[in-house]
């Protein structure tokens, strides 16, 4: 008997064999593809990592980065705060180096500063008060702003509103700390007042009633300085007293317009700090408007500069030179000019700081206002209220 397979038989093991070889081939393109997919899975595991730790260090350092920002722009705000005060209030320090008083502090006075400066920062420790240098950036929109000071202008001011159709903000004081007499004491000044009340393109706010330089009748020691130098409270300012200075102004320009003031604040000479920021925040002011500044200066103009010309001591003579603080009306014109140009945003939100009368008497910077405005008009700008400046809508 024959064992050798038949045809048919070797056919069927071919076959078989075949088979086999595609399911080996088969099985091995399996394997090929799940190590392909698993060293994928597992580069893409890697890569999302390294992407993942990467994405953290850069959060990281991008955090850390924007602190330092912070912490920097922090210090350049306190910084241009302080730049800020008025040369009115730089002159005031500059006299009293020359004071010839005794000024040594009194033990009485300073227990009085410390317990009035502590029971500030109790009362006003959830308050937080504002200092507002600018307005919306985005619209061509300017705030001439007028400090009463001794009222000289206010004719004047309501002439050019007529003229050339502006809105303005003046913020009210007495100018003096006095009962008897001041601003508001003058009947010419609240004819005017009334007038320009009238007009409905005024905006008032608040300038205190006594002008006092705040933040050195907060802090001051000595009580010769109280007494000698006028725009000191006699007494220790305390939060009562603050109270009162503005809700004198508030009722005397009530009972003179039968309108109310804005709840905005300008404290005069610009003599601030947070502590009386966050004062006035309880009592109701929490939004202080200062003036605008960028890196060619500030937009308080000199016009209570009127000393053309100082004396100086140079080898033990005297000689005339001229004040680098005082401008003439040309000269305001162009350092106007120059600050639009040099600022980014232009003009767009500025807050112009002027006073209405000084000792100026003549060259008066009120008179450069007519050529002012209507340059500024011709590029499109508008004059507007502080709440028309501060807002988001273009007026």
């Amino acid at each position: 008997m024959s064992l050798d397979p038949t045809q048919e038989e070797k056919e069927i093991q071919d076959i078989v064999h075949e088979l086999s070889k595609d399911i080996e081939k088969d099985r091995n393109f399996a394997k090929k593809v799940q190590k392909f997919f698993l060293v994928t899975l597992g580069v893409s595991a890697t890569v999302g990592l390294i992407t993942l730790v990467s994405y953290l260090l850069y959060l990281n350092f991008y955090v850390t980065k924007l602190q330092t920002e912070v912490k920097l722009k922090e210090k350049s705000i306190q910084e241009m705060e302080e730049s800020l005060s008025s040369l009115m209030y730089q002159e005031q320090l500059r006299e009293e180096q020359f004071l010839p008083v005794d000024t040594d502090s009194d033990s009485g006075l300073q227990k009085q500063v410390e317990e009035n400066i502590s029971f500030l920062k109790e009362a006003s420790k959830n308050a937080k008060g504002k200092n507002i240098l600018r307005g919306n950036e985005k619209h061509k929109e300017i705030a001439l702003t007028f400090d009463l000071a001794t009222g000289e202008e206010l004719g004047t001011l309501l002439k050019y509103i007529k003229d050339h159709q502006i809105r303005v903000t003046v913020f009210l004081s007495n100018e003096r700390p006095s009962d008897t007499s001041g601003s508001f004491f003058i009947r010419q000044n609240l004819d005017f007042i009334k007038k320009l009340a009238k007009t409905g393109n005024v905006e008032f706010a608040n300038h205190t009633w006594s002008h006092f330089n705040y933040s050195r009748s907060v802090s001051e020691t000595s009580q010769k300085r109280r007494v000698v130098l006028e725009y000191l409270s006699k007494q220790v300012l305390d939060l009562t007293r603050m109270a009162e200075e503005l809700k004198r102004v508030e009722d005397t320009f009530y009972a003179l317009t039968k309108l109310e003031l804005k709840k905005y604040y300008r404290l005069p000479y610009g003599a601030i700090n947070q502590l009386i920021l966050d004062a006035h925040a309880v009592i109701g002011y929490d939004s202080h408007i200062m003036w605008s500044r960028n890196n060619r200066g500030s937009l308080d103009l000199p016009d209570y500069i009127h000393k053309q010309f100082l004396y100086r001591s140079h080898a033990g003579k005297k000689e005339v030179v001229k004040n680098p603080y005082y401008k003439t009306g040309q000269e305001t014109l162009d350092y106007l000019d120059a600050w639009e140009t040099s600022d980014p945003n232009g003009m767009n939100g500025a807050i112009i700081l002027m006073h209405l009368g000084g000792p100026r008497k003549f060259d008066k910077l009120m008179n450069i206002l007519p050529e002012f405005v209507t340059k500024m008009q011709k590029k499109g700008y508008h004059f507007v209220t502080l709440t028309e400046v501060l807002n988001d809508t273009a007026d």
